[in-house]
């Protein structure tokens, strides 16, 4: 982070000191005291299960500069064990480290790349840094920083020498993508998809549409949209936030239909299950990528559509993506003896339990096995979609669904009436114990789940089962919810 005075900090938060820090530079930040490092300015975030506040003795202990806190907090009444670390007054800390964050982005003269979409945001995050960082310095966005916190985190740890910096935007409620794109303010603002995601709140696969594009009302002047074109209600929504931008935006479609200027035009699934997925660009251009999926050749194509903004020949870019490694929890494969696990038990929604079917159908195996938990966030049409993603994977190549969780249980019914032999558990304690017994040597067993299903814990007990070590789950940081 670029170094401000705390003078700075408290005008762009609207804060008062009650006390300032000793150093009045400040360069650093958190807002967790276990990886605070001496001289952060901390805040001390609310939420609906935690109060940090309650760890300012911590974080003076890791001698942090200074705390950002609420003036209302009950714990300001007793600070003998703080010493003498600043703090500066606010109304919301969490709000103020937004504040701080807008502010800060006027500051830095990076690229600013904001992904949003209802599947592959992280997945072309990755791709989109994975391609730049070659030539460029820049940050990326950690982890799954998608909400309120994590977006201002992402924005305040770019350095005044970075060219880029790659945003990832989520929503599970109306207006979140248009307050978070605010923030951002993004060069290039890319939606990967949309589909029937976070439905309880949002309403319909329209109004989710309606909440990604709202991203491009947000672009800088002269900015970019990087839209996928195969949907007729994204892009009727495309076109109406992006007359809201302050100048018309340039668009560039990516996808299957002929809307697209980057088309994948043919795609050819590794023979053996493990190599590289070869996929063809309008016609003419043939990249290899060692992620398997229809779906992840066309995420490529949204990365290698922001690549060319940043100077990058089509076929460089495209060769770039050809050692892209696999990102944590997203169709991961782990080799855990005698059976391959495909793990994506990051989230889950139809239209990505689709897509992970189709992928394990892909694959050479003596059984391909679905482990797929309840999908949440639906709203009242929750059961329905279950039934009828149950339907729609059993059409593929499938041996046996297990299904996991009150709603995990609707898909095993729709897979049953579409013909698919079917097991049921009634929570994930249950698959725990439950899966490693219904696997056999030879299986390729698919895991996929809404984050809060904790499917990983699946993936480390059938590779403990069939003699593999745990592997490192990626916890996600700064999440209420599915997003």
């Amino acid at each position: 982070m670029k170094p401000l005075t705390a003078d700075e900090v408290a005008a762009a938060v609207r804060g008062r000191w009650l006390r300032p820090p000793r150093d009045p530079s400040l360069s650093g930040l958190s807002t967790d005291t276990r990886t605070a490092r001496p001289g952060d300015l901390w805040f001390a975030l609310r939420g609906e299960t935690f109060d940090a506040h309650d760890f300012l003795p911590r974080a003076a202990a890791a001698d942090c500069a200074a705390a950002v806190v609420a003036r209302d907090a009950p714990q300001l009444t007793a600070l003998d064990d703080i010493g003498a670390m600043g703090l500066l007054l606010v109304g919301d800390p969490r709000r103020a480290l937004g504040e701080l964050a807008a502010y800060y982005r006027g500051l830095v003269a990076a690229t600013m790349v904001a992904v949003t979409g209802s599947n592959g945001k992280t997945t072309v995050k990755r791709m989109i840094e994975h391609i730049l960082s070659r030539r460029l310095a820049g940050r990326c966005s950690p982890k799954s920083f998608n909400n309120d916190v994590g977006v201002p985190l992402t924005l305040l740890s770019v350095e005044p020498s970075d060219a880029y910096a790659v945003c990832e935007v989520g929503t599970n409620a109306p207006g979140e993508i248009a307050a978070l794109g605010r923030l951002v303010r993004p060069d290039v603002a890319v939606v990967t998809s949309v589909s029937a995601a976070h439905t309880e709140k949002l309403g319909s696969v329209e109004r989710v549409a309606v909440e990604k594009a709202s991203l491009l009302s947000c672009l800088a002047p002269g900015g970019l949209g990087v839209i996928w074109a195969d949907n007729p209600a994204l892009r009727r929504a495309v076109e109406v936030a992006a007359s809201d931008a302050p100048v018309p935006p340039r668009i560039i479609g990516f996808g299957l239909s002929e809307a697209a200027a980057l088309r994948l035009t043919d795609y050819q699934p590794a023979a053996d299950g493990r190599g590289c997925a070869r996929f063809q660009i309008n016609g003419r251009l043939w990249a290899d990528l060692p992620l398997a999926g229809r779906h992840n050749a066309l995420n490529a194509l949204a990365a290698i559509a922001v690549a060319q903004r940043f100077g990058w020949d089509q076929a460089d870019a495209a060769a770039a993506l050809s050692d892209m490694p696999a990102v944590t929890m997203r169709l991961q494969r782990v080799d855990a003896g005698d059976v391959v696990i495909i793990n994506d038990a990051y989230n889950a929604n139809p239209a990505s339990v689709s897509a992970a079917a189709d992928v394990l159908g892909e694959l050479p195996a003596r059984r391909r096995v679905l482990v797929v938990g309840d999908m949440l966030e639906l709203g009242d049409d929750a059961v329905a979609m279950h039934r009828q993603t149950g339907r729609d994977v059993a059409a593929r190549e499938l041996d046996l669904l297990i299904g996991v969780g009150p709603l995990g249980r609707y898909i095993a019914e729709g897979a049953r009436q579409g013909g698919a032999a079917i097991e049921c558990v009634e929570d994930t304690d249950s698959a725990v114990e439950a899966v490693p017994s219904l696997l056999r040597a030879g299986d390729v067993v698919l895991v996929k789940g809404s984050r809060r299903m904790r499917l990983e814990r699946v993936v480390d007990a059938i590779r403990r089962a069939f003699g593999g070590a745990d592997a490192p789950s990626e916890t996600p940081m700064h999440e209420e919810a599915d997003r």
